[in-house]
């Protein structure tokens, strides 16, 4: 992370009294206020204590990794609250763990992006199904679902998932296929096959997901 990184902090700052004054107007809020009560409960709150020590110390560096830390702890913790809503694994199917696709300068924003991975026991088969929640990509993929564009492709069709849509496209020749749900505006499920016989498989997990958990996760 550079100064002009830290939010408010951007400009040139050669002046060391004046990076210092910038770290500390920018650094404690965050610290006292990125991270709630919840994270506290978590067992984070010694790590903050100690956050304002260095920043009292001016020892800003090491302030400022550890407030990286932190905000990677806090992105796990997001990441844990919406594991949950990943479906079953099919018969004959393995789920893997579910990981963080965030970007390492991405651990400040909002975003939630998870997946997991979904492998068959007898073929190499493969189902990786993401969930990302504040997707920068929603009205991009709101323009997708437009029937003239469906119509236009072949391989592709619109499929009802409870109460949400889905956009599926399978080409039966190459066994890959994509299904995309998008959750109000701004949470995107994504399930993505390769050498599946048929896009079922796709639909099937994509019904298995817990949409109401995502509806409540879009204010993590």
């Amino acid at each position: 992370m550079t100064r002009g990184d830290i939010p408010g902090c951007a400009g040139n700052m050669t002046h060391n009294g004046a990076f210092r004054s910038a770290i500390l107007a920018c650094a404690l809020p965050l610290a006292c206020t990125l991270f709630p009560i919840t994270a506290v409960a978590q067992g984070l709150d010694p790590q903050l204590q100690e956050i304002r020590t260095l920043i009292r110390e001016k020892r800003f560096p090491l302030a400022l990794e550890s407030l990286r830390l932190v905000a990677r702890q806090i992105q796990d913790l997001r990441l844990e609250s919406v594991a949950p809503a990943f479906p079953a694994a099919p018969a004959g199917w393995t789920a893997l763990p579910a990981l963080s696709l965030l970007e390492e300068d991405e651990i400040w924003s909002n975003r939630i992006a998870a997946q997991r991975s979904f492998v068959a026991a007898s073929t190499p088969a493969r189902i990786d199904l993401t969930i990302d929640v504040h997707t920068p990509f929603g009205p991009a993929v709101a323009l997708s679902f437009n029937p003239i564009v469906v119509l236009g492709d072949p391989l592709s069709r619109l499929v009802p998932i409870g109460s949400e849509k889905a956009l599926v496209r399978f080409n039966p020749d190459t066994g890959e296929g994509e299904l995309r749900v998008l959750v109000g505006r701004e949470t995107l499920v994504t399930a993505r096959g390769r050498g599946i016989p048929a896009p079922e498989l796709l639909i099937e997990l994509a019904r298995g997901v817990d949409y109401s958990l995502l509806r409540r996760a879009s204010g993590l």
